[in-house]
């Protein structure tokens, strides 16, 4: 994955986007027709990657988004897996 560093053992990572990292998790998700790991971050995030115009800010911009399953507020990164994955489940679908 671009820009990220995964940490094997508890699926936690950060992504690196212009200086600043962002927490995200990869996680496993299982609704119709997405299922398999998924890589979830933060709306802060979403935010960084686009102009007010809702452009990207760059290439490298635009692959890290693409890259991204689902922006969440940093409550929910936090939280436990089952927390994370049962708001992932009601966002998507």
């Amino acid at each position: 994955m671009r820009g990220s560093r995964l940490d094997m053992n508890t699926k936690r990572m950060t992504i690196n986007f212009n200086g600043e990292g962002y927490p995200a998790r990869l996680i496993n998700v299982d609704i119709p027709n997405f299922s398999g790991k998924r890589l979830i971050s933060i709306d802060r995030l979403d935010v960084a990657l686009m102009t007010k115009d809702g452009c990207y800010v760059s290439e490298e911009a635009r692959a890290i988004d693409e890259d991204v399953f689902l922006y969440v507020p940093e409550s929910i990164i936090v939280a436990d897996e089952k927390t994370l994955v049962q708001y992932v489940k009601e966002m998507a679908a």
